[in-house]
């Protein structure tokens, strides 16, 4: 009768008391107190299922999730994130075939080969596909052994076109066959974040899929191998986020771009952060000291504040061990490499250090990787600090991450 009572006074409490109250238990208890009764599963519900996590492998899996959802199809209202360990090509779609009227946030990774369908079967399941309201945040990332880039088809754009959506993340994957799509396909209007990495695409794939993103901030395309397009026609493809772009980010790993022409950025006023190897934003031009002038005008965003060279390849001077006898190679371990900056690399940012006020005022910051190997540039840093500059050391393993408010304030 204890027992009862309590149970009877635990729910006449306020549901957020509540929910206070059942947040202590963990998702196993959680699931062993909504089967006391209606009362139980009603107050517990909304918490156990709040996010939803798969495990390949097991019962657990999406197609179990899908089957779960189907046999109670009232939960669907209470999931606001799915975790997903695994691209199924049939259950995911049909996952997405369920709309979720509070679902806030869908994160798929897949490790390894995902399975095979037809494409009658493919085409099936993307016409039940629904947009997904209230869908803020999608990662869709497929990574293979071999880390080449599983091939979407027209129609799986569907995937990708929630109106609401402010952050995609986008890897491993070849979208190259947006290109067919209409011009004003996608809706993402509200998108502030966008990650493509180690992605394959066309010039047109690449346009449709930003033709929206006039609000875009945080762009970040990534590549460890020769792009897809050439670089020149990058900023014509940003151009719907010219006024909003503030953090751009360019990792690419190859030493060789695929015109040499460089990229014009000065048409982006707010570009705050920029990160690119100098040859894809200059040109190998940037190699001349009597063209430096005319390209950081011509290809630099006018405003910039931080600067990230990204793929200065330091040459090097020796490998010595503890006893300073020098080795070809690179170092063993107990031995110390000893870099230094490429003469063409060392001019550009002694260039834009002491000509800053006449080029890029509004520079604060020049950052450079490899300083764990590197030799000092010690010349630099009283030029740096005389010109109000502060060049900053990476180590190769370092993440740069700048938010927009500090960005503000510099």
């Amino acid at each position: 009768m204890a027992s009862a009572d309590g149970r009877a006074y635990f729910f006449k409490l306020p549901l957020e008391i509540q929910w206070w109250i059942l947040r202590y238990l963990g998702p196993r208890d959680q699931a062993s107190f909504l089967q006391i009764c209606r009362g139980a599963r009603e107050a517990v519900e909304p918490l156990l299922y709040h996010r939803v996590y798969t495990k390949v492998g097991t019962y657990n899996d999406t197609s179990g999730l899908v089957d779960f959802l189907r046999r109670r199809p009232h939960v669907a209202s209470f999931v606001h994130t799915f975790v997903l360990d695994e691209f199924h090509p049939v259950a995911y779609r049909q996952l997405m075939a369920i709309e979720f009227p509070n679902l806030e946030s869908i994160i798929m990774q897949h490790d390894g080969e995902p399975l095979r369908i037809s494409d009658e079967k493919r085409l099936s399941l993307n016409q039940f596909v629904k947009e997904q309201p209230k869908l803020t945040n999608l990662t869709f990332s497929i990574e293979r052994d071999d880390f080449s880039a599983v091939k979407l088809h027209e129609d799986d754009a569907i995937l990708f076109r929630h109106e609401k959506l402010r952050r995609i993340r986008m890897s491993f994957i070849d979208f190259s066959a947006f290109s067919l799509l209409d011009v004003d396909y996608f809706r993402h209007s509200d998108l502030r974040i966008l990650f493509i990495e180690l992605c394959w695409y066309t010039h047109e794939a690449l346009a449709r899929l930003m033709s929206s993103m006039s609000a875009l901030q945080n762009l970040q395309i990534s590549h460890n191998g020769q792009l897809p397009i050439s670089e020149k026609l990058y900023p014509g493809v940003l151009a719907p986020a010219r006024e909003s772009l503030r953090i751009l980010d360019l990792t690419w790993r190859w030493k060789v771009p695929l015109d040499d022409e460089g990229m014009d950025f000065t048409r982006f006023p707010n570009l705050h952060f920029l990160r690119v190897p100098p040859v894809f934003l200059l040109g190998s031009a940037y190699m001349d000291d009597v063209a430096l002038p005319e390209l950081i005008r011509t290809r630099f965003p006018p405003n910039l504040k931080m600067l990230l060279l990204e793929n200065i390849v330091p040459r090097s001077i020796r490998v010595m061990n503890e006893r300073g006898v020098v080795f070809p190679g690179y170092p063993p371990p107990g031995y110390t490499l000893e870099l230094t900056l490429m003469p063409r690399d060392y001019q550009l940012i002694r260039f834009l250090i002491t000509e800053k006020q006449n080029v890029l005022p509004r520079l604060k910051y020049v950052l450079m990787y490899y300083m764990e190997f590197m030799q000092d540039p010690a010349d630099l840093y009283p030029l740096a600090k005389e010109n109000g500059v502060m060049l900053g050391p990476l180590l190769s393993t370092d993440y740069v991450n700048p938010l927009l408010d500090w960005l503000d304030e510099l």
